[in-house]
C-alpha cells in the first residue's frame, strides 16, 4: 500500500505541470486524500493539510511546486491564490490545517476569505522573515491573534550580512571613485581606507544583525548595538549595547559614534521612521547608512537631503518606503547612494533556504506539536 501511495504521489506531482500549463492557479497535492506511509499514519485525519498561499504561475509558485514532493508523505497540500482554489477545504475531514503564506503575506484578502473555513487551523507560517503585513490581518480576524505564527527568521541572514559587508567595502574602498577614474582614464593614486578598527552600529540586533556582526568582527571592527530587549541573545557579539528604554539619547549615541550604521529593524508602527532627520544629523560627515530591514523604518525625505548636502558620506538601501521605488522619487538622483531593488537576499538558494526551514518546523509540528517551537512571532510586537 505504501509503495502504491508513493507512486501516486509522484504521479500527482507530474500532473501538476500539466495543470499549470493549462493556466490554472490550482496546483494540487490535494488529490492525495489517502493513507500515507512514513510515520505509521493510517488516515488523512492523522496528517495535517497544508494550505499554501501562492500563485502557481509565478516564479515563486513554480519553485515551490518542485519542492512539494518533500512533504507529500507526511501532509496533504492545497495550493492557490483565491478562495475558489481552496474550495476543497470545506470537504476535508476533521483534520488539522497549517496555513503557509508565501512572502508578502500572500493575499490578505484571501486569508480573510478563507478564515471561516479554517476551523481546525493550528499554525500559520510565513516563508518570509518580515511579517509586518501579515500580523495586522491576523489581529483583525476572530481568534487570529491566538493562532501561533512563525516566520523564516534566519533563512536569509547570511546573504543580507554579505550585502552589508559589500556595501561597507563599496564606500570604504571608494569603488565609485575607482570606476569614475577608469572611465576618465585618470591615474588617481589616492589613499585607501580600512574597515579594521572602524565602528559599525546596529539599529536592531536580531538574527540578521548578529550574523553581520560576526563578519564585522572578522574584519576587526568595533560593534555597537541598539535594541529593545535587555539580556536577549547575541549581546556578547557587541562591544557596547544601548537600549531603547534608556531614551532617545541611546539611539543617537550609536549614530554619533559609528562609521557605518546598519538598520535591520522589522516594519510596524513601533519602528516607523526610526531613522530620520535627528539620527542623520548625529552622524559623522564621513559615515555611511545602510538599510536592509523594512523601508518604513527610514524617513527618505530626511535621508535625501542628508546625502545631497554631504551631511553623511553615503548610503546603501535595499528596501524603500514604497516598492517598487517610483520613478519620480528623489532617491534615484542621489549619486552617493548604492541602490538595490529589495533583492539583497534573493540568491539562487533563496527558496530552498526558506522551504527547508519550514520543512523542519513541519517535522516538529507533526511529531511534537509546539513543544520547543522556534521562530514564534510575538504579534503584539510584530516580529
Amino acid at each position: 500500500m505504501a509503495a502504491k501511495l508513493r507512486t501516486l504521489s509522484r504521479a500527482v506531482v507530474r500532473a501538476l505541470h500539466t495543470i499549470e500549463g493549462r493556466g490554472s492557479n490550482l496546483v494540487l497535492c490535494k488529490r492525495l486524500k489517502l493513507p500515507v506511509s512514513g510515520r505509521g499514519l493510517s488516515s488523512l485525519g492523522s496528517m495535517p493539510v497544508i494550505a499554501l498561499l501562492a500563485d502557481a504561475s509565478s516564479a515563486n509558485g513554480k519553485a515551490l511546486l518542485e519542492l512539494l514532493p518533500q512533504i507529500s508523505e507526511t501532509s496533504t497540500c492545497l495550493v492557490g491564490n483565491s478562495l475558489s482554489d481552496f474550495k476543497d477545504l470545506k470537504n476535508l475531514p476533521d483534520v488539522d490545517v497549517v496555513l503557509v503564506a508565501v512572502f508578502a503575506a500572500g493575499n490578505p484578502a484571501v486569508i480573510a476569505d478563507l478564515w471561516p473555513h479554517l476551523t481546525r487551523l493550528k499554525w500559520i507560517h510565513s516563508l518570509a522573515a518580515g511579517v509586518d503585513t501579515l500580523v495586522p490581518v491576523l489581529n483583525s480576524l476572530p481568534g487570529g491573534s491566538e493562532i501561533p505564527l512563525t516566520n523564516a527568521k534566519g533563512a536569509f541572514s547570511r546573504s543580507l550580512a554579505e550585502y552589508s559587508l559589500a556595501a561597507m567595502l563599496h564606500f570604504n574602498k571608494q569603488i565609485p571613485r575607482l570606476q569614475k577614474n577608469r572611465t576618465t582614464k585618470t591615474w588617481d593614486k589616492f589613499i585607501m581606507n580600512e574597515l579594521h578598527g572602524q565602528t559599525v552600529g546596529f539599529i536592531g540586533f536580531g538574527d540578521i544583525a548578529q550574523c553581520t556582526a560576526r563578519l564585522c568582527k572578522a574584519f576587526g571592527m568595533r560593534i555597537l548595538a541598539w535594541r529593545n530587549t535587555r539580556g536577549a541573545s547575541g549581546e556578547e557579539l557587541a562591544d557596547e549595547v544601548f537600549y531603547a528604554s534608556d531614551g532617545v539619547g541611546a539611539k543617537q549615541e550609536v549614530f554619533k559614534q559609528s562609521d557605518y550604521v546598519i538598520c535591520s529593524l522589522p516594519g510596524g508602527a513601533a519602528t516607523y521612521h526610526c531613522c530620520g532627520a535627528d539620527e542623520f544629523q548625529a552622524m559623522k560627515p564621513t559615515s555611511v547608512f545602510i538599510s536592509m530591514g523594512r523601508g518604513s523604518c527610514v524617513d527618505e525625505s530626511a535621508l535625501v537631503p542628508a546625502l545631497t548636502s554631504g551631511q553623511i558620506a553615503g548610503a546603501a538601501l535595499d528596501v524603500f518606503e514604497k516598492e517598487p521605488l517610483p520613478e519620480e522619487s528623489p532617491v534615484w538622483n542621489c549619486e552617493n547612494l548604492l541602490l538595490s531593488p529589495h533583492n539583497a537576499d534573493l540568491t539562487s538558494q533563496y527558496m530552498e533556504l526558506t522551504w527547508n526551514l519550514f520543512r523542519h518546523r513541519l517535522d516538529e509540528f507533526t511529531s511534537e506539536g509546539f513543544s520547543g517551537f522556534q521562530n514564534v512571532v510575538d504579534k503584539t510586537k510584530g516580529y
